[in-house]
């Protein structure tokens, strides 16, 4: 089962590499709204996420780390996407000039 996780974390990893690949490509044609800067933060949140719970998965697979190590990093890292959410709802609306 814990193979078949790390399959799923590096996919969603790989995935995640190329809609950001693609997102930083429509920002430099199009520029930046608050929908492209709130995905493009989230994305980038994700990477980070996806990057360490692939290390520690495969880390776990191999011997060299706990499954406690995997479920403290996935616990500590959620009050980043509460701080994201919260900077998309309070600084993005008035940085883009809404009312």
């Amino acid at each position: 089962m814990d193979r078949i996780q790390l399959v799923a974390v590096v996919a969603a990893l790989l995935l995640d590499v190329m809609v950001l690949g693609v997102m930083v490509a429509r920002i430099g044609e199009l520029g930046f709204t608050p929908n492209r800067t709130a995905a493009l933060g989230l994305n980038v949140l994700l990477l980070v996420n996806l990057g360490g719970s692939a290390w520690l998965s495969a880390r776990l697979l191999t011997g060299h780390s706990t499954f406690h190590k995997l479920e403290s990093w996935q616990t500590a890292y959620l009050p980043l996407f509460a701080v994201w959410t919260a900077t998309v709802v309070v600084v993005l609306p008035p940085l883009f000039g809404f009312n």
